[in-house]
Formats: C-alpha cells, structure tokens, sequence
C-alpha cells in the first residue's frame, strides 16, 4: 500500500505548480549530489546494492538537472547562477562504471562533476564493504558499526577481521564495482568538465584516527592527485564513510584543502556553513527522478 500512495504523492509535489512555490525555499543556498557507482546497461548488480545506481536512472536524474537546475562545478558552486536551483554533482570512490559510463553520461549533457578518489585504493580494488555485502546486497548494521568504529573503516583490518570471524565474502566483482585504474581516471579528465578530488588516501575513517594519521591521509592524497592530475585535482575532500570530527576538520584546513563534503544533509546556505563540513544530499539507488524534483525543486530540504 505504502509503494501504491508513494508515487502519486511524489508525482504531485514534483509538479511545477507545487515547484513555483518551495523554490523560494532554496533561493540563496546550494545542494551537493552525491553519487557512488553506476551499473553498465546489461550488467548485473553487484557489491552494495544501496550504492549503485543503474546507468539509464543515472541518465534520467541528468536529464532532469539539465532541465530545472543550474549545475556548476564544485568549485564554483558558491558563485552566482542563472536563477534556476544551483547545484553541484559529486561521486564517491571512484568505481569504474562511474568514471567509464557516469562520466559518458555527464559529457553528452556538458554537465560538470568532481569525483572523490582515494589514490591507495585504484587498480581494480574491491572495497571490503562491498566484499561483504556481495552475498545479501546489504551488510548487517552491526558489523558496519564494528568495522568503521572498531576498525576505524581499514581495508587492511577489516579483511583480517572478517577472516578470522569466518564471515562470508566474494571479491567476484564485475569490473564496474571495482575501483578505476589512473589511465581511467586520465582518460576521464580529459573529457570537458571533469575534475577529480580527495577521498583520503587510503579511505579510512578519519574520525578514529589520530591528528598524525589524519594528516597523512589527507596530505598524502592531496599531493599524489595534483602531481598526476595537475589542474584537474581540485582542493576539495569527500571524508570517507562521511564521518568527520574537529579535529579531522582542522587537519583537512592545514593541508591546504578550500573544502571538504558530508555524505548526510541538502540544500544549505554556504555562508553560514563551515567550509570543512559541508553537507551532501546522498543518491541511493532507486531514488526516482520525481523524489529528486522534490529535493532540487525544494520540496525536501535534506
């Protein structure tokens, strides 16, 4: 019954009539997408299903934001627009569908994204979460707890848990769910509009760490994309897990970074948010392109 009402209530107040209204709401403020991997027309679904947006939905939620938003570049996000809602395009962890296909898609619409790579884990990795979430699509909340508190989000120690807990896992990934190589990343760069920023290093939770370690990950990402990618590594961080802490902030700030993305929040007002915490509105799969109208049309402020 609840999917039955859904999506007449979505239809409704993604209308223009309902959007001439709750625009004013986001009138002054800017929304950061915030997308994972994309799955290749014909692929099947791997890893975490919650992360993966199939190609044709990643195609329709572009054709709506070339339609009803102004979309800029992250970097540029806080300048002026056209009027229209203004709104920037991210994507998380660098997997290969979504610097292959996604970035296909964005170029045929001349829209601009930053993807947020962590330069410890390209070639072909596997991330541990989707690992073990092959079997089910979804990991159990506990063990996530456990490996992002406990484990403090290391593949490394992550894996060395999961097999000495005996605890079911598959690295037969298709290599869309696999992380993208560097001439994959150089190939996508060179297209119009794509930029590329830090996930960290080695994509640990930057909460757990210590001020040293944090300044590691984030200092050592930082130089090794601008030393390969040059103008095209933008001084700007996705915290991995989405989980900062003050003294990560403050890490982020001293290494040169102008700044740094949330994976939890909507539409803000830039000058009255901490450059360092900045919120991002996440994309699950599945979100229909009338709940995205809703968000970018102001209906929904997170």
């Amino acid at each position: 019954m609840r999917t039955l009402l859904k999506r007449p209530i979505e239809r409704a107040l993604s209308s223009a009539w309902v959007g001439s209204f709750t625009r004013q709401r986001v009138r002054g403020k800017r929304l950061i997408l915030a997308y994972h991997g994309v799955i290749p027309d014909g692929e099947r679904v791997a890893g975490e299903r919650s992360l993966f947006i199939a190609q044709r939905e990643f195609a329709a939620h572009l054709d709506l934001l070339s339609e009803i938003a102004d979309v800029a570049p992250l970097s540029k996000l806080d300048e002026d627009g056209d009027g229209r809602p203004r709104v920037a395009i991210t994507i998380d962890d660098a997997y290969l569908g979504a610097v292959r296909q996604g970035v296909d898609e964005l170029v045929k619409r001349s829209l601009p994204a930053t993807i947020f790579v962590a330069p410890g884990r390209l070639g072909g990795h596997v991330f541990w979460w989707d690992a073990l979430s092959a079997e089910r699509g979804e990991m159990d909340p506990g063990l996530r707890t456990f490996a992002l508190s406990s484990l403090a989000g290391s593949d490394e120690k992550v894996r060395s848990w999961a097999a000495a807990a005996a605890l079911p896992k598959t690295e037969d990934l298709p290599e869309y769910a696999r992380s993208a190589t560097r001439e994959d990343l150089r190939a996508a760069v060179r297209k119009p509009g794509i930029t590329l920023g830090s996930h960290s290093l080695t994509h640990r939770n930057l909460s757990r760490l210590d001020i040293q370690e944090v300044m590691s990950e984030v200092g050592r990402s930082r130089l090794t994309l601008k030393a390969e990618f040059g103008a095209r590594a933008i001084d700007w961080l996705a915290y991995p897990y989405g989980l900062d802490s003050v003294a990560a902030q403050q890490a982020v700030a001293a290494s040169s970074y102008k700044g740094a993305v949330l994976i939890s929040g909507g539409w803000h007002n830039p000058a009255r948010t901490p450059a360092f915490a900045r919120p991002r509105l996440n994309i699950p799969a599945g979100l229909s392109v009338e709940r995205l109208r809703i968000h970018v049309l102001g209906g929904l402020l997170s």
